[in-house]
């Protein structure tokens, strides 16, 4: 063992012959140890501890001015982690026994013996091992913890956004990262940061996350001397703004932020603002607001910050933009469902007809809402974005040129009926193409015993359930006919064109039991193998 490595071991004993007994009793070098000192009295051995911080202490318990026991209570009060053994005499022993509680490690009876200081030194020393081990695992683990210390504390801020928190829980997970949520004033904002319109499209997905972490880094360094302004991402990497500095100007700020980076990163920049409220559980509401008022741009422009309050709506019957609708609307059109899309759009629009406080404006908000959805989907879907918008190829326009709501209306309803329309094709093209695939690797795999619907998904990365729906449903022919009605026509194919015997045959067509084989074989061609030669030999 490396020197560096040995526990450090200190003799305490009042008597030389002990203590000298003590230190050549064993190689202690041997074993893993290292006796790095002797000394005559607890006064003594504590100077000791503080100079040699020694792991392991072997101390008389009757020594002059302090006793062994007393020593170990002081050691222990400093260094927990040293390992005490007491050497005591039969009539000492059952005072030493009720110390125990203390954090004695071990006794040993006087006078000496060698096997037992050498048991009990292997198993102080297995115990150590085992705490530094310990001790490593849990530091390293302290470590991840801190790395980790960021992103989770952006997970928590996002928990606040969306309002699934318990308020008791986020006020002890607010004081552990250090975030102040004993305010009575919460406002948050949202930035998105974009390409300039001259660069959008040679900007690529990497481009993009660059400019936001460069306006994320921005925003960060704006707010560094505000400590209770608090800087993350969300869940759409929007930047997102908690503040909660009741003094502080924020509107201000959000102004000069929105010259800074513009300026600093020459972009567009779009600020949504919501409304500050003076409990925590608003958070949430102020973090929607925010983003309606970020969605809020396609009517005020680029490059504006948007407060919620400005927004020219009524303020007894605002129109919701609910991520739950528009999930809704999603499904509806991906489904293929087109009634109940039409049913979707009528019903959005018939909720505020006739309402004086809104204005066409508000119904172009609505439409731009909807044919936003409507993109989303195309694109998830892969389908060309012309097919449906094939007129101009921009979508919005026809919404900003249309002036009354039936027109606005109608040109959302037809537009995704040509979404649906197109969905289903493609989607039904999909199915076929998959489809044939799959039936060719049946006929290529014919003779393969252990193909099954089963491996056959894995193999094409699908559902076995949805793989069993569309394959009867594209075929006319469940998986399981399908792979039978493939060996079967191979194998009359064999039966008629080699002289293999039945058994051969069974294996060249994947089935291994020439019984099993043969029901399948008279099921399929309504005659036995033996008949079925015999037909071929009339011929």
């Amino acid at each position: 063992m490396s020197q560096n490595n040995l526990l450090k071991l200190l003799i305490v004993d009042d008597e030389y012959l002990v203590r000298n007994l003590l230190r050549h009793c064993l190689d202690w070098n041997e074993i893993g140890y290292e006796v790095v000192g002797e000394a005559s009295n607890a006064h003594e051995a504590l100077e000791l501890v503080e100079s040699l911080r020694p792991d392991v202490i072997f101390t008389d318990i009757y020594m002059p001015f302090m006793d062994g026991l007393e020593f170990g209570k002081i050691v222990f009060e400093k260094y927990p982690h040293i390992k005490i053994v007491v050497l005591t005499g039969h009539e000492e022993f059952e005072y030493a026994k009720k110390s125990v509680k203390i954090g004695i490690s071990d006794f040993l009876l006087k006078p000496i013996n060698d096997d037992e200081i050498r048991k009990t030194a292997l198993n102080l020393k297995s115990k150590i091992e085992k705490e530094r081990n310990q001790q490593e695992e849990y530091n390293k683990l302290q470590k991840q913890l801190e790395e980790a210390l960021p992103c989770l504390k952006e997970q928590f801020l996002n928990q606040l956004l969306l309002s699934n928190i318990d308020k008791e829980e986020a006020r002890v997970q607010a004081e552990y990262y250090k975030i102040n949520l004993n305010s009575n004033y919460y406002i948050v904002s949202v930035i998105e940061a974009s390409p300039a319109d001259e660069e959008r499209s040679s900007v690529n997905e990497e481009g993009r996350l660059l400019l936001n972490l460069k306006a994320h880094n921005l925003v960060t360094r704006y707010f560094r001397d505000d400590p209770d302004v608090y800087v993350f991402r969300d869940a759409f990497q929007n930047i997102v703004i908690l503040n909660c500095e009741k003094d502080l100007d924020f509107s201000d700020c959000l102004e000069a932020l929105r010259s800074l980076i513009i300026n600093s990163l020459k972009c567009n920049v779009s600020i949504g603002q919501g409304k500050a409220y003076p409990i925590i559980g608003k958070i949430s509401k102020s973090y929607k607001e925010a983003l309606y008022a970020l969605r809020y741009k396609i009517i005020a422009g680029k490059n504006q910050v948007i407060s919620y309050d400005e927004i020219n709506l009524s303020a007894s019957k605002q129109v919701q933009f609910q991520n739950d609708n528009f999930d809704t609307l999603a499904f509806y059109l991906k489904a293929g469902l087109y009634n109940k899309v039409e049913e979707y759009i009528v019903s959005t629009f018939n909720e505020y007809t006739g309402q004086e406080t809104l204005n066409i404006q508000t119904y172009r908000a609505i439409a731009s809402y909807i044919v936003s959805v409507i993109l989303n989907v195309i694109l998830e879907i892969d389908i060309n974005i012309s097919d449906i918008f094939s007129n101009t190829g921009q979508p919005f326009e026809q919404i900003f040129k249309s002036d009354t709501l039936p027109e606005i209306r109608d040109y959302l309803v037809s537009i995704a009926k040509k979404t649906v329309d197109t969905i289903q094709n493609t989607q039904t093209k999909k199915v076929s193409q998959i489809i044939e695939q799959i039936k060719e690797y049946i006929k290529q795999n014919q003779s393969d015993p252990d193909i099954t619907l089963s491996s056959t998904a894995k193999k094409f990365y699908m559902n076995m359930s949805y793989l069993s729906r569309i394959f009867k449903q594209e075929t006319g022919y469940t998986f399981v006919e399908y792979l039978t009605k493939t060996r079967m026509e191979k194998a009359v194919k064999l039966l008629k064109e080699t002289d293999l015997r039945a058994y051969q045959v069974a294996e060249k067509v994947g089935i291994q039991n020439p019984h099993y084989f043969g029901i399948c074989f008279k099921k399929w061609t309504g005659m036995s193998i033996n008949d079925f030669r015999k037909s071929l030999n009339k011929k």
